[in-house]
C-alpha cells in the first residue's frame, strides 16, 4: 500500500518557509487526519506546529536539530484529540537529492516506531525531510516503515510530486505539451480525477480528460442510459440503452486511451464508499442534486480535495434564458456553503430514504418534483469545457489566473468571473470546521445513517 501526504497550500507555505528559512536545520510537527483511499493510505494535514518557541527545540545547527519531549508530547496530545496522528518534520537545507542519514533513521525508529506509535496506534506515525529540491519520508507502524511515495499540495494549484521514475510523454500529447510543458503533462499523468455524474455534462468532461491524458478517472453515477439521453451523452448510441452510464462512458474513455485507468462506480454518490473518492486529487461535480453537492462539499474539505462544480440551466418562456456556472472550491478557501448555492430544503429531500421520499411526495411536501428539464448538448459542451479548463489550471497553471466562480450567459454570449469568500462561521471550511478530518468524522448518509 502506497502512502501520501496531503496538505493545503497555506499550511505548506507556513511549513516550507520555516524549514527552509536558512542553512540551519529547522523542525516542525504536523497534526494530521488519516484516511484509507483504495490501495493508498493518506495523511491529511490539519495543523502545523512550528518549533520556534524557547524550549521547543533542545539544539539547532547546520548539522542537526533535536525536538524537546515536551513539544512532541503536546503535538501527540493534539493528534489524539482528533483521532489522528503526527508527522515529524525537519529540513536538509542544501541542494540536491533528499536522503535520510543513518542518524535520521535511528531517530525516526526510536520516536516514530517506538514512542509515538504506541501512543497513537492504530494510526501510523509519519516523518518528513524537506529540502530545496525534494522530499523524503516514511510512515511507521511500530518498527515497520513504508516510504512516503506521494506529496500533494492543494490550493489555487494542485501540486503533485511522486517518488520514482516519471512516465514518458506520449506522442499524441505533443501539441498540448507546447502549451504547458513536460511538467504540466506529467502533472496530468500523475493525477486522479473523479467525475460524479456521467450525464450530459459529465460525459463531455470525462472524454476531454481522457484526451488530455489524466492518469486515472473515477466515474460515479447510479443511472442507466435511456432513450432521452442519446441526444446529449457524447458518443453513446442505442446499443447502450438500459446499461449503466458509467459503463458506457468508461468504454468510450478506453477507446480514447488504452493506458488510462478507469474505476466504474455504479452508485449514487450518497451511497458510495469514501475510500473510492478519497484517492482523487480533483473531483468534477456534474450532478443535478443539491444533496450530492452538499455531501461532496463536506467530503472534499475532510479529505483535502479540490472540487470543480458545474451546472447548466435553460429557462423557457417568452424570452429564453440559458447559461451555466463553474465553481472551483479548494480546502480552506471558501466552499459551496459559503457561496450560498445550496438549498437546505432540497438537500434534506435528497437525503431521504426511498420510503420517506415517497411518503412526502404523496403528501405534496416535496419541492423538487423530478420533472425533466431542458438540456442541449451544445450548451452542455460549453460549460463542461469551461470546467475542464479549470482542471487544467489546477494541474498545469495553463491560464495563470485561477478563478473561483465563472458565470456564462448564453443569450448574451457573456462570461463573467467572481470570487467565493470563505466565511469564518462556516461549519465546513471555517474555523474549527472539517478541514483534514478524513476518516475521523463520519459523513451523513441517505436515510440519516452515517458512514
Amino acid at each position: 500500500m502506497s502512502v501520501e501526504l496531503r496538505i493545503t497550500s497555506a499550511a505548506w507555505k507556513q511549513l516550507s518557509e520555516h524549514l527552509l528559512a536558512d542553512r540551519h536545520e529547522h523542525a516542525a510537527i504536523l497534526v494530521c487526519g488519516h484516511a484509507h483511499a483504495e490501495s493508498r493510505e493518506v495523511l491529511l494535514v490539519q495543523q502545523v506546529l512550528i518549533a520556534e518557541e524557547p524550549g521547543d527545540a533542545i539544539a539547532t545547527s547546520e548539522l542537526g536539530i533535536s525536538l524537546s519531549p515536551t513539544f512532541i508530547a503536546r503535538a501527540a496530545k493534539a493528534a489524539r484529540q482528533v483521532g489522528g496522528t503526527v508527522v515529524l518534520c525537519h529540513s536538509h537545507p542544501f541542494p540536491g537529492p533528499v536522503l535520510p542519514s543513518a542518524l535520521d533513521l535511528r531517530t525516526e525508529q526510536e520516536l516514530c516506531g517506538r514512542a509515538l506509535s504506541a501512543r497513537l496506534s492504530p494510526v501510523p506515525v509519519g516523518s518528513l525531510i524537506l529540502g530545496p529540491d525534494g522530499f523524503d519520508g516514511r510512515v511507521w507502524r511500530g518498527f515497520e516503515a513504508r516510504e512516503l511515495s506521494r506529496l500533494v499540495v492543494v490550493g489555487e494549484r494542485v501540486w503533485i510530486r511522486q517518488r520514482g521514475a516519471s512516465s514518458p510523454i506520449r506522442d499524441d500529447h505533443a501539441r498540448q505539451v507546447l502549451a504547458w510543458g513536460d511538467d504540466g503533462q506529467q502533472s496530468l499523468a500523475n493525477s486522479t480525477v473523479g467525475v460524479v455524474g456521467c450525464g450530459g455534462t459529465g460525459s463531455h468532461v470525462a472524454l476531454q480528460l481522457a484526451h488530455l491524458g489524466v492518469g486515472r478517472l473515477v466515474l460515479v453515477d447510479h443511472d442507466v442510459v435511456e432513450q432521452s439521453n442519446l441526444s446529449r451523452l457524447v458518443g453513446v448510441g442505442a446499443a447502450w440503452l438500459g446499461k449503466p452510464k458509467v459503463e458506457a462512458i468508461a468504454a468510450l474513455v478506453r477507446q480514447v486511451s488504452s493506458e488510462i485507468a478507469v474505476s466504474e462506480v455504479v452508485s449514487s454518490v450518497l451511497d458510495v464508499e469514501t475510500s473510492v473518492l478519497a484517492q482523487c486529487d480533483i473531483i468534477v461535480v456534474a450532478t443535478d442534486g443539491h444533496g450530492s453537492r452538499a455531501w461532496l462539499t463536506e467530503f472534499a474539505e475532510q479529505y483535502l480535495i479540490s472540487l470543480v462544480d458545474l451546472g447548466v440551466e435553460i429557462q423557457t418562456g417568452e424570452r429564453m434564458r440559458a447559461g451555466g456556472g463553474v465553481r472551483v472550491v479548494s480546502p480552506g478557501s471558501g466552499c459551496l456553503q459559503c457561496a450560498g448555492t445550496l438549498s437546505s430544503a432540497l438537500v434534506r429531500e435528497e437525503y431521504l430514504s426511498s420510503a420517506d421520499r415517497e411518503l412526502e411526495r404523496r403528501r405534496g411536501y416535496l419541492r423538487g418534483d423530478g420533472a425533466p428539464t431542458p438540456s442541449v448538448v451544445a450548451l452542455n459542451g460549453v460549460v463542461a469545457s469551461l470546467a475542464v479548463l479549470e482542471v487544467c489550471e489546477l494541474l498545469t497553471g495553463l491560464l495563470g489566473t485561477p478563478a473561483r466562480r465563472l458565470l456564462y450567459r448564453a443569450e448574451r454570449r457573456a462570461l463573467t468571473t467572481t470570487s467565493i469568500e470563505r466565511q469564518e462561521w462556516c461549519y465546513v471550511c471555517g474555523v474549527g470546521g472539517l478541514t483534514g478530518r478524513g476518516d475521523g468524522r463520519l459523513l451523513p448518509r441517505r436515510g440519516g445513517v452515517a458512514a
